[in-house]
């Protein structure tokens, strides 16, 4: 009797699952150990390689999909012109364009799972909740970005067998999908998956009336209606041609907005201007820092400092004091710890660069790390917090001097699972950044 028990029992556990060949073991090792949004990430990187087997593979990419679920950032965001770089909501959209939101990743997910396996990846893209994209204001300085999520509806559409299409099963999919945006930054994405869907001609036409009357029937916010109409009066067929007018109509925008095409560099926006903005080294001490790094690396006529003048005595008594004044320098001197940690990580991050290869360098490499490895926002915001790790592999990439060698060593020894995991991450893959990574 129990020797039945325990063959019923080892019939229901699940089998052990094959241990995967070296570098991948260990990313996967080092992934299970990291935050969900982190771990995510490195697995489908292992995913997106092609090199372990097809089921590995598939399995890789669903345990991707589920951990994305506990990510912090629910969807991406990006900022808005007039936003600057230099401000808490410059430094928030470049963390969200590293895709490490809950919806970007599930998408990546599902468009890795296609060519594996084409029922599971439409069975999970079902399971991911319909973006909420509440209205915005015209202070507002980011604005939602879903068009990852849009491209793989595109591409899900495509999964339906003859049988499911002969019974318009794909159609009806899609037909739904229109149905439920309720934002204007959803339309212009949602416009570019009609063009692309696999559906004949008179669905298609269906499809655009469906947009039409969606479009008539929408209540923009001023916030999203500015920052979208551009891309959707691109995006319109001649088809929704005369409901976008009546659209466009439908708001005035958002006054004092700055003019489209990029961040401005302007750290002193009017009351009246939007989007609101918090600008960066505006206390009294990271004034001082900001005006002690331009002496550290510029002389008084303003010309770049060689690598003979920073070998003074001069130039290391002035690096000392420096050093002394960051080493001073609190969070509570700042509005919050974020804005504190972005603007020491940009400090750190230029010391590094500026000093020449020494002693005295990696030992500034070695603080960074500690900072770094040791802020509250790693929990708070885990994304928001990478990104400056991420930027210093990417300072470093391109240099010939061994330095990247030397990062990533010291990235590995941080005692940062995170850290650890992307060291990992850059010496198996190098710099190719996944396609799927790169801002739209």
């Amino acid at each position: 009797m129990r020797f039945t028990c325990l063959l019923l029992l080892s019939t229901l556990l699940p089998a052990e699952t094959p241990r995967l060949p070296e570098p991948y073991q260990r990313i996967v090792d080092l992934a299970n150990s990291s935050p969900p949004e982190f771990a995510a990430d490195a697995l489908l990187r292992v995913v997106e390689s092609a090199k372990i087997g097809r089921e590995p593979q598939r399995d890789l990419a669903e345990q991707a999909f589920r951990l994305s679920a506990a990510a912090k950032f629910p969807v991406r965001m990006r900022g808005m012109p007039g936003s600057m770089v230099d401000t808490r909501s410059g430094y928030l959209s470049t963390a969200y364009g590293l895709k490490l939101d809950r919806l970007s990743l599930q998408s990546r997910a599902v468009f890795d799972m296609l060519p594996l396996d084409k029922a599971k990846a439409r069975e999970l893209f079902l399971e991911i909740p319909q973006p909420v994209l509440t209205p915005l204001t015209c202070d507002d300085s980011l604005v939602y970005e879903v068009s990852d999520y849009y491209r793989t509806l595109a591409a899900v559409s495509g999964t339906f067998t003859e049988k499911e299409r002969a019974k318009e099963d794909h159609f009806k999919f899609l037909l739904d999908y229109i149905g439920q945006a309720t934002s204007p930054l959803q339309l212009a994405p949602l416009a570019r998956a009609i063009k692309s869907a696999s559906v004949a001609p008179p669905q298609r036409e269906i499809l655009w009336n469906r947009f039409s009357g969606m479009l008539e029937a929408m209540q923009p916010d001023d916030r999203s209606f500015a920052a979208s109409l551009s891309e959707l009066e691109h995006e319109i067929p001649s088809e929704a041609r005369a409901s976008f007018e009546k659209y466009r109509q439908k708001s005035q925008g958002c006054k004092g907005d700055a003019p489209q095409g990029g961040f401005t560099t302007d750290a002193t926006p009017s009351a009246d201007r939007t989007p609101k903005v918090e600008p960066y080294w505006q206390s009294v001490a990271t004034h001082m820092l900001l005006e002690g790094g331009k002496r550290l690396r510029f002389g008084p006529e303003g010309k770049p400092l060689t690598d003979a003048d920073r070998a003074t005595r001069e130039w290391q008594q002035q690096l000392t004091d420096y050093l002394n004044q960051l080493a001073d320098w609190s969070p509570s001197q700042e509005k919050s710890e974020a804005d504190y940690y972005h603007q020491k990580c940009v400090i750190y991050e230029a010391l590094v660069e500026l000093i020449p290869p020494s002693l005295q360098r990696d030992e500034i490499l070695k603080g960074y790390l500690s900072f770094v490895g040791n802020s509250n926002l790693q929990q708070e915001s885990p994304v928001e917090w990478f990104m400056h790790a991420h930027s210093m592999l990417e300072r470093v990439r391109s240099t010939n001097t061994g330095e990247p060698a030397k990062v990533i060593e010291a990235f590995r020894t941080s005692g940062n699972r995170v850290l650890a995991l992307y060291a990992m991450l850059e010496s198996t893959f190098g710099g190719q950044t996944p396609a799927w990574v790169t801002p739209n």
